[in-house]
């Protein structure tokens, strides 16, 4: 009894040993990869590889700007991307639809608009230093309407009345709050005026335009109109029976007002085509070119890759992947926090990628980049596995995930491995048969 039990230790050993041994195998064809491709929360065994491709640069030509609760107001230029503007168009109305009545009891001692900031670029070098804004604000001929969608390229006409002309100061701290004293152009609409409804004060009103003006340093900022210090705020004095008294009145120009951003580009060297022909494109072998504001996006395709990959592994099931896209040597030092990706159609539509929204998976999508291998990395199992299975790839569109509330841009390696170096965007993955 006590020998067999020695044998059945004995064996149970030795079995343990042979089955780590045969896990622990895994046929490796890119040395670099390693470890660092992982899934945070799983180690895989399995087959490493890479897949190469092509990719283009492409005008952002489809930019929804309505409705949204952060906007870019200002100018930028650089080098390597040229210039942009973002300018705010947004009617002025009431929170509520009610009477709008500044009579004889009441005197209107000032009307201050502003906005809060939650960026200005380029940033300071200082992070607690002051910066001058010189803000435009000028009354508009025809009032945004709340069924119609606005992109990026649209704009509303502008009377002749300025509302307000100047240089805003304020503090880079975390609270930035531009004011703007209203004149009295702005106040005589509506001292000693009875507007029956919020609609009938829109009509009359219309809405503004705002702008931040080139001065020689040119800044753009990131108005957050979810913001409670965004509004139109009137202070005046109540008289009545002798009293006195200081009340204010919020009129909206924030997030339920409607609203949209208008774009400006004038791009510069290669991407200058752009300022005849947005339907063109620019070969990506070098340098892929991602910008914010109605600027540019980046069309990735692996076809080739994936038919032939289909062909000598039709069985392939992919553990992980990750889109590696390599920051180029003349990116702007300011980086963008987040690339997001979107998988194309024939028809020209695009949908997000699923690693995006899988409940289990999302939180490992990042698109944010590495500092320590300089790169961006979006993790996409699920969407080259896919792409695999179907033999098939219609090209995969990034996208800057805050292009419509930071001014932010960047340059990626491209395609090639002869012009990157032998670090071009790519797709490493884990897969096994």
């Amino acid at each position: 009894m006590i020998l067999s039990n020695m044998f059945r230790n004995k064996f149970f050993v030795l079995l343990s040993l042979c089955v780590l041994a045969l896990f622990g195998a895994c046929t490796e064809k890119e040395s670099d990869l390693g470890v660092a491709l992982q899934d945070p929360a799983t180690l895989y065994n399995g087959i490493v590889d890479t897949a190469y491709g092509t990719a283009i640069t492409v005008f952002d030509d489809t930019l929804l700007t309505s409705g949204l609760s952060n906007v870019l107001v200002g100018c930028y230029s650089d080098p390597v991307f040229g210039s942009s503007e973002g300018i705010f168009y947004t009617q002025i109305t009431t929170a509520n639809d009610d009477n709008v009545a500044f009579d004889q009891y009441t005197h209107i001692d000032s009307v201050i608009l502003s906005f809060s900031i939650s960026e200005i670029f380029p940033y300071a070098s200082d992070s607690k230093g002051y910066r001058d804004l010189h803000f435009e604000v000028y009354q508009l001929a025809e009032s945004p309407l709340k069924d119609t969608a606005y992109y990026a390229n649209d704009e509303l006409p502008v009377t002749n009345t300025c509302f307000f002309d100047g240089v805003v100061r304020v503090l880079e701290n975390d609270t930035v709050v531009a004011k703007m004293p209203l004149g009295e152009n702005f106040i005589s609409l509506i001292d000693n005026h009875n507007y029956e409804s919020s609609e009938a004060f829109v009509q009359a009103v219309k809405g503004i335009r705002v702008r931040i003006v080139n001065d020689g340093s040119p800044v753009i900022a990131t108005f957050n109109l979810a913001a409670a210090n965004t509004r139109l705020r009137v202070y005046y004095t109540y008289t009545n029976a002798d009293q006195q008294s200081n009340r204010t009145y919020d009129f909206v120009v924030s997030n339920s007002a409607p609203h949209f951003n208008q774009y400006k580009n004038n791009f510069a060297g290669i991407l200058s085509t752009f300022n005849t022909n947005t339907g063109d494109s620019i070969d990506g072998s070098r340098y892929l070119y991602i910008s914010p504001m109605g600027g540019t996006n980046i069309r990735v395709n692996f076809n080739a890759f994936v038919q032939q990959f289909r062909q000598q592994h039709p069985y392939a099931v992919i553990h992980y992947a990750e889109l590696l896209m390599p920051v180029a040597d003349i990116a702007p030092d300011d980086k963008p926090e987040r690339i997001i990706a979107f998988k194309c159609f024939n028809d020209g539509s695009v949908v997000d990628i699923p690693d995006l929204y899988d409940t289990y998976t999302s939180s490992g999508f990042d698109g944010k980049y590495n500092s320590t291998n300089g790169c961006y990395r979006i993790r996409v199992t699920q969407h080259f596995q896919k792409l695999v299975k179907s033999g098939m790839d219609l090209g995969t569109l990034l996208v800057l995930n805050g292009r419509r509330s930071s001014a932010t841009r960047t340059v990626i390696n491209g395609f090639s491995n002869a012009a990157t170096s032998g670090n071009p965007i790519r797709i490493q993955f884990v897969y096994s048969e």
